[in-house]
C-alpha cells in the first residue's frame, strides 16, 4: 500500500511539473501521434483516459484518437502507414508477423479478458448452440477466436455452429435482443444492463485465463524511426491507466461521454468494477511471454500459423522499459 501511494506520488508531482512546463510552450511543438482503437462503449473512460486526461500532452504528443469496428481493420490502418499504434488484440499481428510483416507488440494494457458469451434466454448452455448463429465483428477477430476457443472448450467444434459477421460488441449485443443472431461474445458490462434479457453463458477470462485481451502493437519503422516519441506514448498511456484504476468518477464520465451513453447506462461502472476486482488492466504494460506461446499454440492449432514459430521475435520490450522510467513507475 505504501509503495503504490508513493508511487501515485511520484507520477502526480511529475505529471504536474511536465504539464506546468508544456503550458509555455506553443501548440505547434507537439508531435503528432495516431492511436486506434475498437468503437468505444463502456470501457471507453480507460482507453481515452491517455488523450482526454492530458496525460498524452504532458508528454509532448498531440494524440488523436480513431476508432474501428475490430482488431483486424486496425492491423491493416497500421500497416498502411495510417496509424502509428493502436491497442488490440494480439491474434492479428501474431499470424501476420509469422508470416513476415514487420509489426511489434510493445506490452500489453488489457492482460485478461474482460468478456462474456452471452445468448437468449431460451439457450442453456454454450453446449446448446450447435447449430446456431454466432455472432463475430469480422474472422480473425479477438471475438472470432475468442468464441472458437470457449466453443471447444465446452466440447463443440467451431464448425457446429455458423459465424455470423455482427458488428462491434454494441450492435453484437442489439442483434441477440433482436433475434438476428443467437449467440455472441461481448464485454461482460452488458450484463448490467437488465433491460435486454441477455444470458450469460459463460465468462471468458474464467474459462481461457491464459488469453491476452489488448495490447499496444506499432510497426518496426515506428520503433526504429520514432523511438523517442514512441517511449512518450507509452509514458503517457501508463501514467493514464495509472490514473484511471483510482478514479472511479472521472473514468465513468469520460466513458459516457467518449461512447455516447446515457446518464442511466449501468455499463462504466460495472466495467470499472470488473477490472478492479479482477485486475484486468495493466498500467505497465506487462509481457508474459507464457501468454503468447499460448496464443501461438491456439493459432496452430486452428491452422492459423506454423506452431514452430516464436513469437518473441515479435516482442520488443525497450520502449516499455524506457517508458516506465519516463512515467516514474515501478517494473
Amino acid at each position: 500500500m505504501i509503495k503504490r501511494a508513493l508511487a501515485s506520488l511520484v507520477l502526480s508531482l511529475a505529471f504536474l511539473g511536465a504539464a506546468a512546463a508544456l503550458r509555455i510552450v506553443g501548440a505547434e511543438q507537439f508531435t503528432s501521434w495516431r492511436h486506434g482503437n475498437v468503437v468505444p462503449k463502456g470501457d471507453a473512460g480507460f482507453f481515452y483516459m491517455a488523450a482526454e486526461g492530458g496525460f498524452a500532452r504532458a508528454q509532448g504528443l498531440d494524440l488523436k484518437m480513431f476508432a474501428f469496428q475490430n482488431d483486424t481493420l486496425m492491423l491493416k490502418a497500421l500497416l498502411a502507414g495510417e496509424l502509428d499504434s493502436y491497442e488490440g488484440s494480439p491474434i492479428s499481428p501474431t499470424i501476420a508477423g509469422s508470416k513476415g510483416a514487420d509489426v511489434k507488440i510493445l506490452g500489453c494494457s488489457w492482460p485478461k479478458l474482460t468478456y462474456s458469451f452471452f445468448s437468449r434466454g431460451d439457450i442453456g448452455s454454450i453446449a446448446d448452440l450447435k447449430g446456431k448463429n454466432v455472432g463475430i465483428s469480422a474472422p480473425g477477430s479477438l471475438p472470432d477466436f475468442v468464441a472458437r476457443a470457449m466453443l471447444r472448450r465446452s466440447g463443440l467444434s467451431p464448425d457446429d455452429v455458423k459465424f455470423v459477421m455482427a458488428g462491434g460488441d454494441p450492435d453484437r449485443v442489439r442483434a441477440i435482443v433482436a433475434g438476428t443472431i443467437d449467440a455472441a461474445i461481448a464485454t461482460s458490462d452488458f450484463a448490467a444492463r437488465s433491460e435486454l434479457g441477455l444470458k450469460t453463458l459463460a465468462r471468458a477470462g474464467e474459462v481461457l485465463p491464459q488469453f491476452l485481451r489488448v495490447c499496444v502493437i506499432t510497426r518496426g519503422d515506428v520503433v526504429r524511426g520514432r523511438r523517442e516519441a514512441l517511449v512518450r506514448f507509452l509514458a503517457a498511456e501508463m501514467s493514464a491507466l495509472h490514473h484511471a484504476l483510482a478514479q472511479r468518477d472521472a473514468v465513468v464520465v469520460l466513458a459516457r461521454r467518449i461512447a455516447g451513453l446515457s446518464a442511466n447506462d449501468p455499463t462504466p461502472e460495472a466495467n470499472f468494477t470488473e477490472v478492479n476486482e479482477q485486475g484486468s488492466i495493466s498500467p505497465t504494460l506487462d509481457i508474459d511471454q507464457t501468454k503468447f506461446s499460448w496464443l501461438r499454440d491456439l493459432l496452430a492449432e486452428d491452422g492459423r500459423l506454423d506452431g514452430r514459430f516464436d513469437p518473441a521475435a515479435l516482442i520488443d520490450g525497450s520502449p516499455r522499459e524506457q517508458a516506465l522510467r519516463r512515467a516514474g513507475l515501478p517494473r
